[in-house]
């Protein structure tokens, strides 16, 4: 049993020497608070102690913060021990050095809720993320301030705008790194980068710098690619952890799981983005993915000891004109304003089937909270709405027209 000794601490800080008071156990271990990897055992340790998450996806800009606290209580009703979210550079920059970290960009309030429903976190401020977001999440006016900008490689004037908005993400968590008593465990650097043709391994290894200059060794930093050796050729950075992403159509999880050893030979397992759904399109008919493939792949991958993160565990909304687009060629898919993804939980925050065979799931591997369990939520009948065409979007009144011809 623990026993508490309080002690001076004296740290400096800022060129001065501060001293306050704090509570650490007592007893033959030294006590800290830090998350790393134990490459001999390949495992992960939280405080030094054998740990392993499973994690879900929810993105806080895809909700008003009225509603964060109860989706993130029923993420860790669900037997969740942590959520992972994006952090989306034009949110919170919408014009050049115009910051904004209040109401539904709160972003320091999210992760302390996270904290207090206990539920760690996993942070992922890109610069870049895609997240089905328009322009991935890159602010536009990047483009109107340097057309000739090269996105996502060390042309020296994305690395100074991109540099600027990490340094104002990474000041805000700093003290919500586990190594500071936080909830941080991990931050990833860049975005599935093994899928951009730039493959611009300076621009990665200048990136990370910027992260280590700020964390040091208070979180983990990773990196996180498609399961294929091509990709993880160039999202690999060395110094960052390297995870892969896969859903339930494969068939071997362990030998999908050998292609993160060629870039990560030992250390725990680990898939960053497991789909228990799927994205639409306009024009699609909606996205579903059956539970029966995403609860045996789940069953495979806890069976050897991996950690995973559902994406989406709850998708949201895309408000506004933030929806973004898949393309290639002349092909153009643009999302749909919802996000609802198939998840587990429903756009709403209702619980579906897949949300509780999840939990059976989990709770075979990690000990599930005691508290009730969500319901769906009471719905209004609002009738039918009328819509009516008011203007063509590229007409010659239109401002968007406008913007597209002299923007």
């Amino acid at each position: 049993m623990w026993s508490l000794t309080t002690l001076l601490v004296t740290t400096l800080a800022f060129g001065s020497a501060i001293s306050k008071t704090v509570n650490l156990p007592s007893n033959d271990t030294e006590w800290r608070y830090g998350f790393e990897v134990d490459y001999e055992n390949n495992q992960f340790l939280l405080d030094g102690k054998p740990f392993r998450y499973v994690s879900g996806s929810f993105h806080y800009f895809r909700a008003p913060r009225q509603y964060w606290r109860d989706r993130l209580r029923k993420m860790r009703a669900a037997g969740l021990n942590a959520v992972s979210t994006y952090v989306e550079w034009s949110f919170h920059e919408p014009e050049p050095g115009q910051f904004n970290w209040a109401g539904d960009a709160d972003l320091v309030n999210f992760i302390n809720i996270a904290q207090e429903e206990d539920l760690l976190v996993l942070l992922r401020p890109g610069p870049y993320i895609c997240a089905e977001r328009d322009l991935g999440g890159l602010p536009y006016w990047l483009l109107r301030e340097v057309p000739n900008m090269k996105f996502r490689t060390k042309d020296a004037d994305f690395m100074r705008y991109a540099t600027l908005y990490l340094n104002q993400v990474l000041d805000k968590v700093e003290p919500l790194l586990r190594g500071n008593g936080g909830p941080v465990i991990m931050v990833q650097v860049e975005n599935e980068y093994g899928s951009y043709k730039a493959c611009d391994t300076e621009y990665t290894d200048i990136l990370k710098e910027v992260f280590v200059k700020k964390i040091g060794n208070k979180a983990l930093l990773y990196t996180a690619d498609g399961a294929s050796a091509s990709l993880l050729r160039c999202g690999f950075v060395p110094g960052a952890y390297a995870t892969i992403n896969f859903g339930s159509g494969i068939s071997n999880v362990t030998n999908t799981f050998q292609i993160m050893r060629l870039y990560q030979p030992r250390g725990p397992l680990v898939n960053s983005e497991f789909y228990p759904g799927w994205f639409t399109h306009w024009g699609d008919t909606m996205k579903r993915v059956k539970t029966k493939p995403v609860i045996k792949t789940l069953k495979e991958m806890l069976a050897v000891g991996a950690s995973v993160n559902f994406y989406m565990f709850y998708g949201g909304t895309n408000f506004g004109f933030t929806s973004g687009a898949n393309g290639g060629g002349n092909v153009y898919n643009p999302q749909l304003t919802s996000y609802d993804y198939d998840a587990p939980l429903t756009e709403a925050g209702d619980p579906t089937d897949k949300y509780f065979a999840i939990r059976d799931v989990v709770g075979l591997y990690l000990p599930l909270p005691n508290m009730s369990l969500p319901t769906a939520s009471p719905k209004g009948n609002y009738g039918p709405v009328l819509l009516e065409p008011v203007q063509k979007l590229l007409d010659s009144q239109s401002p968007f027209a406008v913007i597209r011809t002299t923007g």
